[in-house]
């Protein structure tokens, strides 16, 4: 996340060239230049590693002993057996050495057909996030206890039955990425090997061709599911894949980003602006500060888009040469659909950042509202500035989702770890292409292409103020598809934000979603 606090998920800030604003003053909030004009900024940055996470960095890689057990979970009154095996896969240099050991958790379906069961690989991303967040929120047979709307409950906490978990329709395998969770690389010489952009998509392809391998089930159906960052890593991975010989069926995006330019402003890109002003409206509607005449936000997110698409970026392009009539005019569409005055609109010269937002939106009373989840509230010390204290939507999952997985792999899963399971690890520096954006959207094209079969589904939440429903739009629609490629690719969107699983009717909707995309992806619809 760009602020100092909690666990980091998703996705990792400063990737891209300019990442750090000449002159920033010390102590001014990451991505603002002094004289308020948004510098690149990604859309989650792990935080810097307590004490834990460091000695980990350094320890020598642990073999950790696999572990295979057996269950069985209820699902819609029968039950439904099911094998898991924890067990970390090593990927070996040329020459045989051990580099790096990729750990996941691999759920079986019982006495299912290989050759006609699918298997989705899954993960977060941060880089640097472990796969707990997925595995523990929406895909795995146990969950982290959130209360129905994602807030964060009492504690404590401990594990519980998901109903909404996709093994009914799928085999899973949750994957965290090397350095995170029980991951480990050999040594610290490696880091260059395995912490980029290329380097990850690498090493999740070796995993992936292992692991298939090793289960026998390089004829069953396949498709991956990716979370924020992991829409990087799930568009390059299913192109890395497709060259190496192996066809996916889909690739599912959750939340997910493919091009960083969409997030990460910088003066002369307004990108920026256009993807996060309706998640931004959306949230300001789901706080009452609109007017009356706006009450349903698929109609409001709708109208943003289309006003956007007749007037905003049109604005926004010419810059400065608007008049001031026409600034005016600007001015009070935004104030009208964000719910901020046209004065701050004004000041803002029409751009208004999403950090500027977190404050802006409910300063009056006291609160800011979250990054990951607009709807969640925090209560700030003082009325002025522009920095929040800390992101309440990552206060509400981080302690329920750490305990939970912690408990979850002793007790249910049968682990012994001499290493600490780590939310989030230490992968810097991370390597980018050299004077761009991260981005693999163009990878992603690539598959759409060349395999008539392929399918994509992106499943955005309304409130996401991480990464926004309309920068994946916008990124989808600049990627040079033909329409019989551009029909092959599908939205859902949630009433929840960059993790809907944690909110109940956004969990059972992602779930439901996901299941009728792979079976119409595997009927050829």
């Amino acid at each position: 996340m760009p602020l100092p606090i909690a666990s980091a998920i998703f996705l990792l800030a400063n990737l891209t060239p300019q990442a750090q604003a000449p002159g920033q003053a010390p102590g001014q909030a990451p991505g603002q230049t002094p004289g308020g004009q948004r510098a690149q900024q990604g859309a989650r940055t792990p935080r810097a590693p307590g004490a834990a996470e460091a000695e980990a960095a350094s320890t020598p890689m642990i073999e950790i002993p696999a572990s295979t057990t057996h269950h069985s979970i209820t699902l819609g009154g029968s039950p439904l057996a099911y094998t898991a095996t924890a067990a970390q896969i090593p990927l070996k240099s040329d020459s045989g050495e051990v580099e790096c050991r990729m750990f996941s958790v691999t759920y079986t379906k019982d006495d299912a057909d290989k050759n006609t069961r699918p298997v989705t690989f899954a993960f977060n991303g941060g880089p640097g996030s472990a796969t707990l967040w997925l595995h523990m929120g929406a895909l795995g047979p146990k969950r982290a206890p959130m209360n129905d709307d994602g807030s964060l409950p009492a504690p404590p906490y401990s594990p519980i039955d998901n109903a909404d978990t996709w093994l009914d329709f799928t085999d899973v395998v949750v994957i965290d990425a090397p350095g995170t969770g029980f991951s480990r690389i050999a040594k610290p010489d490696l880091a260059t090997k395995y912490f980029g952009v290329q380097q990850d998509i690498a090493a999740f392809t070796n995993f992936v061709k292992n692991w298939l391998t090793i289960h026998h089930r390089w004829s069953s159906p396949l498709f991956v599911a990716g979370e924020s960052y992991g829409g990087i890593r799930g568009s390059g991975l299913s192109n890395s894949l497709f060259r190496a010989g192996i066809a996916l069926s889909g690739f599912v995006s959750i939340s997910g980003t493919s091009n960083f330019m969409t997030l990460d402003g910088m003066r002369g890109n307004d990108t920026t602006y256009i993807g996060f002003l309706p998640s931004m409206a959306a949230c300001a509607l789901y706080h009452h500060k609109l007017g009356p005449k706006f009450k349903d936000t698929a109609g409001l997110v709708k109208e943003v888009q289309e006003w956007i698409d007749k007037e905003y970026a049109a604005a926004l392009e010419r810059g400065d040469s608007l008049s001031p009539k026409e600034k005016e005019h600007i001015a009070e569409k935004l104030s009208e659909y964000l719910g901020i005055s046209k004065k701050y609109c004004l000041g803002a010269n029409l751009r208004i950042t999403e950090r500027a937002f977190f404050r802006e939106l409910l300063r009056d009373e006291g609160l800011a509202i979250g990054r990951y989840d607009g709807r969640l509230t925090g209560r700030e010390e003082l009325l002025t500035g522009e920095r929040v204290s800390g992101d309440p939507s990552d206060d509400a999952t981080t302690a329920p989702f750490t305990t939970s997985i912690n408990a979850y792999l002793e007790d249910d899963l049968a682990i012994k770890s001499e290493i600490p399971y780590l939310n989030s690890g230490s992968v810097r520096p991370w390597q980018e292409p050299e004077g761009s954006y991260a981005e693999t959207a163009s990878d992603l094209r690539n598959v759409l292409a060349r395999n008539q079969h392929f399918r994509v589904l992106y499943c955005c939440g309304y409130y996401d103020l991480a990464c926004p429903l309309n920068a994946t739009i916008y990124t989808v629609n600049h990627m040079g598809l033909d329409s019989a490629s551009l029909s092959h690719v599908s939205y859902q969107y949630y009433p929840a934000g960059h993790m809907m699983y944690i909110e109940k009717s956004s969990r059972k909707k992602l779930h439901d979603d996901v299941a009728a995309f792979e079976a119409a992806a595997l009927a050829g619809k």
